[in-house]
């Protein structure tokens, strides 16, 4: 699709960097962006994938040119380009000032601030990318995990459109067949054969229903996996989180109810992005604010994937309804944690449940979490399913619907 109009945008992330990129799109590119170069080679006559090395110049004075800064111009000449048109990118020197006079100067000079995702609009628009591959992009730049970015990157090669692709071809190959019957009966001599349509329409249906059914993993995968950190009141929550960050991320205080809202952090285990949440005390709150953190605690504990309950070795009866409640009603694997094993006197006896997993932590002396670093990736494969090992594309909210 042919396209009147060029686009400019600044294609890094703002803020303080060595490097900024500023990409123009259209078929003015070239031309509007060797109105500001000024280098050995003219980039007007330049092939296709070249880069130049120059200065970039805003206005005239004087005196001449104002030279802003020295750049690198690379020249994609169309198709041959990400969005299949002339594309130029300019590399510059980072920061505010200088992405942001490049960009100024390339409006005044004819280009038009692009929209978001248009870059990427353009290459759907002019067949360089299929819609599943458009939404990819997107998929990579939020990609939290390796986990993630593999199933993005494999979306962005076409995988998820060549699975689509083959589930099409079967089943307009049915339907083809039964509407030729239905249609046609005259002329279709053949008797049909019911049972083995229906055997391939079952067949289709299964790896749909199949694929389905792991898409709530995958969405775990993609996002993060959930973990709630819940308990009593001063049984040492908020220290087993900072214990697993590594850094103070929560106040704690020998004082209870001293966390009164959820509390979030992330850590990486195995490729996987671990979403910890601590949350408030759980117990029969009186205080308005504080019953609004259990209220929140409680709601979080109910979205978790897992769930790690705390328990205190010195009071081991401190909020034990509680847990236990909480327990029988968590949605995921839990996790139960034994802190201060280091103040007890004898280890706790472990609950009857074989589903949770127990463990002893310390979590302010230094490897006193490791055996709950340990619990949490062994119930990893419980919580994503096929997804822990099977690197399948990734899919959008649209996609599923």
């Amino acid at each position: 699709m042919a396209t009147s109009d060029t686009i400019v945008a600044i294609a890094t992330a703002s803020g303080d960097a060595a490097i900024a990129v500023t990409r123009l799109s259209g078929p003015d590119a070239v031309a509007i962006a060797a109105r500001h170069f000024r280098g050995a080679r003219d980039p007007v006559a330049s092939g296709s994938h070249r880069i130049l090395f120059g200065s970039f110049v805003v206005g005239a004075a004087v005196s001449g040119d104002i030279r802003l800064d020295t750049v690198l111009l690379s020249v994609f000449r169309a198709p041959h380009s990400y969005t299949g048109e002339d594309v130029v990118e300019i590399s510059s020197h980072g920061g505010p000032a200088i992405p942001r006079s490049i960009l100024e100067a390339l409006t005044r000079s004819g280009a038009r601030a692009a929209r978001p995702g248009e870059f990427t609009e353009r290459a759907y628009r002019n067949g360089k990318l299929d819609l599943a591959q458009a939404e990819a992009v997107a998929a990579i730049v939020r990609a939290r995990s390796d986990r993630s970015l593999r199933a993005a990157h494999a979306t962005l090669g076409g995988d998820l459109s060549r699975r689509i692709e083959v589930l099409d071809a079967e089943l307009v190959t049915i339907l083809a067949e039964v509407e030729s019957r239905i249609d046609f009966p005259a002329e279709v001599r053949e008797a049909a054969e019911v049972a083995a349509l229906a055997a391939r329409s079952a067949a289709a249906a299964t790896v749909l229903r199949e694929w389905i059914s792991r898409l709530p993993s995958a969405r775990r995968r993609e996002e993060g996996v959930r973990v709630a950190i819940v308990g009593a009141p001063n049984v040492g929550k908020s220290s087993l989180l900072n214990a697993l960050l590594g850094y103070d991320r929560a106040i704690v205080n020998e004082a209870p109810g001293t966390t009164r809202d959820t509390i979030e952090a992330s850590i990486w285990i195995d490729g996987t992005e671990i979403r910890l949440t601590d949350t408030a005390g759980l117990h029969a709150a009186t205080d308005p604010v504080e019953r609004l953190g259990v209220e929140r605690s409680e709601r979080a504990a109910a979205a978790a994937d897992l769930s790690i309950v705390v328990r205190d070795c010195t009071r081991p009866d401190a909020g034990a309804a509680e847990s236990e409640r909480f327990q029988a009603t968590a949605s995921g694997p839990v996790i139960v944690a034994w802190n201060k094993r280091d103040l007890a006197p004898s280890p706790v006896a472990p609950a009857a449940a074989s589903e949770v997993t127990e463990v002893e932590t310390v979590a302010l002396r230094a490897g006193g979490v490791d055996a709950l670093v340990a619990a949490i990736r062994a119930a990893l494969p419980r919580v994503l399913g096929e997804y822990a090992a099977a690197e399948l594309p990734a899919t959008s909210l649209r996609q599923e619907a």
